[in-house]
């Protein structure tokens, strides 16, 4: 187990109150051990892009541009389908 260390952090009332929600529904132990658990998988990312970056170079302003648009669009498309399957 890794060690742990005591902060605080500030978050909107709203997404405390979904947290506290999730956490009373049994699907975390804690407010910390959500948190924890929904920070891993981009602090992963995160290594690996910096990796990446240090080994390759950063992309170019144009191309994370892009990048930028391409995600937008995508996630734009995945949420338009999303609300089409509900209706």
């Amino acid at each position: 187990m890794s060690k742990t260390r005591q902060i605080s952090i500030t978050l909107p009332e709203d997404l405390i109150d979904a947290i506290k929600s999730a956490v009373g529904r049994g699907e975390e132990r804690s407010v910390s051990a959500y948190i924890a658990r929904r920070l891993a998988p981009g602090a992963a990312m995160d290594a690996l892009f910096s990796e990446w970056d240090a080994e390759r170079g950063a992309p170019s302003a144009e191309d994370a541009a892009w990048a930028g648009r391409e995600l937008d669009r995508a996630l734009g498309a995945q949420a338009a389908a999303g609300r089409s399957s509900q209706a």
